[in-house]
């Protein structure tokens, strides 16, 4: 078959050709008219990861990497975080969201933990292929709300790794400073 052909042919079937992209058109136009607006906002994170052991300062192996990466969108996607981000942005303090809460449960179960779990469904953490990027994606039907969430979300998982962190080695001091002070004491 050859292009003068394949013209003929469509000249032929022009109507139907026709037919088949304005009904392609409308059924589109009409598709995204009806439905809901919709709304996605994303915030990129590095995750660092030196892979060195914060007591006995030995480098942890690479291979350890994408288990740590993991480890980190658990931690996003945890319901402490996402309680975090209701205190917060204050997200109990909304009438609406209290209509909302008690026409939903019946008023059963803590307003909180049912906007975590809300929050939840709604948010999505993907990390970059190899790197030490984490994307957090939240969407919804309001922009400003669906960025105030990704950002609350990222401010929430950088306050909750800092105590992960942090509480350990308060512990341990703890011990350790109890220890001392019972040696002294015997001495």
């Amino acid at each position: 078959m050859n292009l003068n052909l394949l013209l003929l042919a469509l000249r032929a079937r022009y109507k139907i050709v026709l037919l088949a992209l304005g009904v392609t058109v409308f059924a589109t136009v009409a598709i995204s008219l009806i439905l809901p607006k919709n709304y996605m906002a994303g915030v990129s994170m590095v995750v660092n990861y030196k892979g060195v052991d914060p007591v006995t300062g030995l480098s942890a192996p690479a291979q350890l990497m994408p288990g740590y990466i993991a480890t980190q969108v658990d931690i996003i996607r945890s319901k402490s975080v996402a309680l975090k981000v209701v205190d917060d942005l204050k997200l109990t303090d909304n009438p609406a969201v209290q209509a909302q809460f008690k026409e939903a449960t019946g008023g059963r179960g803590t307003l909180r933990d049912w906007l975590a779990e809300l929050l939840l469904q709604k948010v999505d953490v993907v990390p970059a292929r190899e790197s030490s990027v984490l994307y957090i994606n939240f969407r919804g039907n309001d922009p400003q709300f669906v960025s105030a969430v990704a950002n609350a979300f990222a401010a929430a998982y950088l306050d909750i790794s800092v105590q992960l962190k942090i509480n350990p080695a308060q512990q341990a001091s703890g011990y350790i400073t109890a220890q001392i002070k019972g040696l002294r004491d015997d001495n």
